[in-house]
């Protein structure tokens, strides 16, 4: 079902985490980069930290040894859950469709395609392997089960922050179903109290508005939601070959079914299926408070305890009646005839994807080799190729920093300024003039198939309105005639200041633009308490901005003086403080900066 999922090459966030191992080799080191959590707010060491630095170092840009570490574990958690759900049920056959079932569920095929989701299948088997020793240690009262569940749940701590529902989830059978056992449960709430606790003060979300939590009255409709996407092919349509009526029909016989069979057997003092029901909404608890991204990947896992209940009633129903054995599969057959075309759809986009992400990232580095120092400039990206690839900067992992959209690109790009600023990608107009006279830039055009050399034919845009933003990237070789005396040379995307450092760049085109300055402060400097950056425009001192956190890029914002409006280049100096000496450096070092900006 999901083969091209297993083809998928690289695409969005991994690209991220490729470049890990050059961060751990040139500037944060192999600890910091294992546990330093992310601004958003989550702290992953095993399943992505490690997994990309170990594939990385071994396999490089080879997406397919990464592909098939991702469908191995998938091929475990399949077999811990046909064991687990046998166990708890006392069905084999239930086992069986409940992975029948799980894999089934068209909501796995991005956890199965797209390699940064592997955080899923890490955390699921965790999941399921402490599930399967506990109840091992309920069958046979050997406390080496119980020694390895608390083994298997304290890892899955570093696999994915959704490890913290355990308890829940034994607890709650503990409870109903092997009241005997529920004592045993209680420290595992106690470790995942202390694990939450820890991660709300070690790893906030910084200010990423998709991630930051509402509890609200706007978690019930998040779970109707949830519910019916674990059913219905929301937004997947043109993938479906069924109508929207036939889904919809189709998750309400469902929701009757399954809701109908745990009250049937709660009647009868009967609990396991009212406890797998449970188990659907505490999987989901994590992210019901997310309700500014609501992704169908998120149900990966609770659509793995919706296998488990649709196992168990099916199961059930074949040794009642011809009435039942009839309506249950219908049902099943129903689901997954719905769901199995729609998870190969998904699977094969992700992989049509990847191949002309393959093509652009492998292209540019062909073209590196072909004119090593020369800036790239990529003319003929669409919204795909750079909302998929080129915005989370897809060729430093390949350490190929010089690499640009041409000027006006951000024209033919749909923008998302809530991802990201697109200007920040494009090289400005004159630039890319000046480069160009200097034999200093070569120009591919990305489209269908390889890169193409356009570089004999590209002129860049002479309209005003498509020169570009305003704006030095320190990354760029071609602003080094823009930089006053002092600046030392480029390092790994940033250039650093002493105490002093000037530029020059062009002025605002209109009145109330503003300057953004974009910068990393050493952890060194903010020890002894904040650092003070002053900007001078034009000998026109600016307010000044203050530094509190370490190692942390921060972008801060000036008012222009209204007479630069129009000029046609302006002077900015920007002074720090004080300086710093981090060893074994002996240079005196103010701050790191990216960019200075004008919009």
């Amino acid at each position: 079902m999901y083969w091209p999922g297993l083809l998928a090459w690289f695409q969005q966030d991994d690209f991220v985490w490729l470049n890990l191992l050059n961060q751990a080799q040139e500037r944060n080191g192999l600890l910091r980069t294992l546990f330093q959590p992310t601004v958003q707010g989550t702290w992953r060491p095993l399943s992505e930290r490690v997994f990309f630095l170990a594939f990385g170092a071994i396999f490089g840009s080879d997406a397919l040894p990464y592909r098939i570490w991702v469908f191995l574990t998938m091929f475990a958690n399949l077999a811990l859950l046909q064991s687990v759900t046998a166990r708890l049920t006392g069905y084999r056959a239930a086992g069986f469709w409940a992975a029948i079932f799980w894999v089934a569920n068209s909501k796995l095929a991005t956890a199965m395609s797209w390699t940064s989701e592997y955080i899923l299948v890490a955390c699921g088997f965790f999941l399921l392997l402490a599930l399967h020793f506990f109840l091992r240690y309920i069958e046979t009262g050997e406390r080496r089960y119980y020694i390895w569940t608390w083994a298997a749940f304290l890892t899955g701590f570093l696999a994915m922050e959704t490890n913290i529902v355990f308890p829940a989830l034994v607890g709650s059978y503990a409870l109903l179903c092997a009241r005997k056992y529920f004592r045993r449960t209680l420290p595992f709430f106690a470790a995942s109290a202390v694990y939450g606790i820890l991660h709300l003060v070690l790893a906030p979300n910084q200010g990423t508005v998709a991630y930051t939590m509402h509890f609200d009255r706007a978690i019930p409709a998040t779970l109707w939601t949830y519910w019916r996407r674990s059913f219905e092919p929301i937004g997947l349509r043109n993938l479906s070959p069924f109508t929207t009526v036939t889904g919809t029909v189709w998750m309400a016989g469902c929701t009757a079914a399954l809701l109908a069979f745990a009250i049937y057997q709660a009647r009868r003092k009967q609990w396991l299926a009212l406890v797998l029901f449970g188990w659907y909404f505490i999987m989901l608890g994590p992210v019901v408070p997310l309700r500014d991204h609501i992704m169908d990947y998120y149900l990966t896992l609770p659509a793995m305890c919706l296998a488990m209940l649709g196992g168990y009633g099916l199961a059930w129903a074949w040794r009642a009646g011809t009435a039942w054995k009839a309506l249950s599969a219908v049902l099943a057959a129903g689901f997954v005839l719905q769901h199995v075309p729609l998870g190969r759809g998904i699977a094969e986009w992700y992989r049509e994807r990847g191949a002309a992400q393959e093509a652009l990232v492998l292209g540019v580095a062909r073209a590196h080799e072909l004119h090593p120092g020369k800036v790239i400039l990529l003319d003929g990206i669409d919204s795909d190729l750079f909302w998929g690839a080129i915005e989370q900067r897809p060729f430093l992992f390949l350490r190929i920093p010089d690499v640009y959209l041409a000027p006006g690109s951000e024209q033919s790009i749909s923008a998302h300024p809530e991802m990201d600023d697109v200007s920040k990608f494009v090289l400005p107009a004159d630039e890319a003039r000046r480069g160009l006279d200097r034999d200093q830039i070569v120009v591919y055009r990305a489209g269908k198939g390889p890169l193409r050399n356009i570089t004999h034919e590209y002129a860049p845009p002479a309209d005003p309105a498509a020169s570009g933003p305003l704006r030095i990237d320190m990354a760029d070789p071609l602003a080094q005639d823009r930089l006053g005396p002092g600046w030392y040379g480029l390092e790994a995307g940033f250039r650093w200041m002493p105490r002093v450092a000037s530029v020059r760049m062009p002025g605002p085109r209109t009145a109330g633009q503003r300057l953004y300055v974009t910068a990393i402060c050493p952890a060194a400097q903010v020890q002894n308490g904040p650092l003070q950056m002053t900007v001078t425009v034009d000998g026109i001192r600016l307010a000044p901005a203050q530094f509190t956190k370490g190692n942390a890029e921060a972008t801060f914002d000036f008012a222009l003086p209204p007479e630069t409006a129009g000029t046609s280049e302006i002077d900015i100096t920007v002074e720090v403080s004080r300086t710093v000496r981090v060893s074994p450096d002996v240079r005196d070092l103010g701050l790191a900066f990216g960019r200075f900006e004008i919009k």
